[in-house]
């Protein structure tokens, strides 16, 4: 097939580089449990346009989210969900507003939006510092923290950043880290769909292609699970995010442009 051929109203080139990218992405996420958005938009923005690339993300960041939470178990995510309603609600608001306007924002906007969010997720997982927010400030901190997640997410998907500082911040144990996890992604990735339906980038054509890339998500999460024994989970991590570190300066290089 030539990559000139037209599937679902797109190029050969853009379907192709949106399966290598949601293949990359959850092969990521199947190793170290994040940076599905990050990657599969890194690397779909390489023959993307911004506003195409963040909404066919929309779909596969809902599924995967789901799929996490329930995971979790019920009690989980009861929990979760009793702990954290403060970063929810204001997570579920700015990244619904935010959205709606997402369609009319300059592609550099995203561009430089995502490259710098991308660079803040390296700088978060390569610096010895861990921020530690005290049981008094839990809540408060968890409502900047979701008009932070807001912002950034409801214009480029990847509202994952920081949330997962915060959840570090507040010192979520590992046996309740994939409820807590599960619970606060899943819950943005239901205003996020809502708006790029309401503000018109998830189009029915937009919205295949989106069902489609989740396909090759769940197959990369599956080889990454499965990679974690034949890969030490930090030297994958260095490794992406030596990638994402050279994805996001390209990122920002063409917003400047």
């Amino acid at each position: 097939m030539s990559l000139d051929a037209s599937i679902l109203g797109f190029s050969g080139l853009q379907v192709g580089t949106v399966l290598l990218a949601m293949l990359l992405g959850g092969i990521a996420k199947g190793i170290v449990g994040i940076a599905l958005p990050l990657v599969g938009l890194s690397v779909m923005l390489l023959t993307l346009p911004p506003k195409l690339a963040v909404a066919t993300m929309v779909i596969p960041i809902l599924v995967t989210n789901v799929q996490l939470a329930l995971s979790g178990g019920s009690q989980g995510l009861v929990e979760a969900a009793r702990r954290f309603w403060p970063l929810m609600l204001t997570c579920i608001f700015s990244i619904f507003t935010v959205s709606l306007f997402a369609a009319s924002w300059p592609a550099e906007t995203i561009l430089l939006m995502l490259g710098f969010v991308v660079l803040f997720f390296v700088a978060m997982n390569v610096s010895r510092w861990k921020p530690q927010v005290s049981a008094r400030w839990e809540r408060p901190v968890g409502v900047l923290a979701g008009i932070a997640s807001g912002l950034v997410g409801g214009a480029t998907s990847a509202y994952g950043p920081p949330l997962t500082m915060y959840l570090i911040a507040v010192g979520v144990p590992k046996h309740k880290w994939s409820s807590s996890v599960g619970v606060t992604f899943g819950v943005g990735s239901l205003p996020l769909l809502a708006g790029y339906l309401a503000n018109g980038l998830l189009t029915p054509q937009v919205a295949a292609l989106s069902a489609v890339a989740c396909i090759p998500a769940y197959v990369g999460m599956w080889m990454g699970m499965r990679l974690q024994n034949a890969m030490h989970p930090d030297t994958f991590r260095k490794v992406l995010l030596a990638a994402l570190f050279l994805m996001a300066l390209n990122l920002v290089r063409r917003g400047l442009a």
